[in-house]
């Protein structure tokens, strides 16, 4: 059996090592990804773990069209334009999300984009604390996978003998894409928090609030609160917003440190960071819902009304005082 990966990045790669006793073939648009893992067996940017002969990389969508099962792993923001493409499609692929995000365009979670755009037979989503440079150097990893049909779990976890990446069950496809979004909106607070030399009492309410902001959220899409309170919500949230690793977290570290006109330029120097463009649709979604959420608010205030940081959190910290729940 051959497992397509769409989406050569680090996470894709990372995933192509877990899945690799089965033969792999890595979709990606860069073409020196494609030479190195083909030739030198290693991810430029992984170049600590090296792949075995199972893994083969392309730079041409219709290799992958034919393979049973089809982990996503690009950028939320990039997958309608790539999906969008015939060349792609099969009604036979059981489909893997493992990318975190909202659509901005449509504020539709990817779940409902992949229903709009391609056929399929089975879709899931794979979301948890997961690093990539830990999961690709074989470190103990525990993720959620999420799945309407108890089977296609089943037939998935098979795919993956490595007892180094352990993956646990849940149907609520709409609680686990949450909790895997909003987390890396919380990071980016959690870097400024941090850049700010704020401390660590700090860290924890921050952490403790998004989380209720975070299920306050969830709660409006009717998911699951065991969802939150598991490895793709509470579990990720914690990893992220307590690691200067997250891509989310240095973001918010380099706002806070240094000053920037515009932050274009601060997303372009680094990998992709989804709580950017994420924080705008759940934005508007919070809008739209009325739900509360000041600390997202301050969030998108800061990256897209540049407002001055420390006003936002005085902002913060002179809200009424209320009762502690979610």
């Amino acid at each position: 059996m051959c497992i397509g990966i769409l989406g050569g990045g680090v996470w894709g790669s990372a995933l192509a090592r877990v899945l690799s006793q089965n033969k792999v073939k890595i979709y990606a648009r860069d073409e020196n990804i494609v030479k190195s893992i083909n030739e030198s067996r290693i991810h430029p940017k992984l170049k600590y773990s090296s792949f075995n002969n199972n893994v083969k990389a392309t730079s041409y969508l219709k290799d992958i069209r034919n393979v049973k099962y089809l982990f996503i792993t690009l950028p939320a923001q990039n997958i309608r334009e790539v999906i969008e493409q015939n060349s792609l499609h099969n009604k036979n692929h059981n489909i893997i999300i493992c990318s975190k995000g909202i659509e901005i365009s449509s504020s539709k979670f990817l779940t409902e984009v992949f229903n709009e755009v391609i056929p399929y037979k089975s879709i899931s989503i794979l979301s948890g604390p997961s690093f990539s440079s830990e999961v690709s150097q074989n470190l103990p990893t525990a993720v959620t996978l999420a799945t309407k049909n108890k089977k296609d779990f089943d037939n998935i976890s098979k795919l993956i003998p490595n007892k180094e990446f352990r993956i646990y069950y849940s149907k609520d496809l709409i609680g686990t894409q949450i909790g895997g979004a909003l987390k890396n909106i919380y990071a980016i607070a959690a870097g400024i928090s941090h850049g700010l030399n704020l401390g660590e009492n700090a860290k924890s309410a921050l952490i403790s609030r998004s989380f209720a902001e975070m299920t306050r959220y969830a709660n409006k899409f009717k998911a699951d609160k065991n969802t939150l309170f598991g490895l793709s919500g509470l579990g990720d949230l914690i990893l992220t917003c307590n690691s200067t690793s997250s891509r989310n977290t240095q973001f918010g570290i380099k706002i806070a440190s240094s000053k920037y006109d515009n932050f274009l330029d601060l997303l372009q120097s680094q990998e992709v960071t989804e709580g950017y463009y994420t924080v705008k649709a759940v934005y508007n979604i919070s809008q739209k819902k009325k739900i509360d959420m000041p600390i997202m608010e301050s969030v998108y205030n800061i990256l897209y009304k540049q407002h001055d940081l420390k006003e936002e959190l005085s902002n913060l910290l002179n809200r009424p005082l209320k009762d502690e729940k979610i």
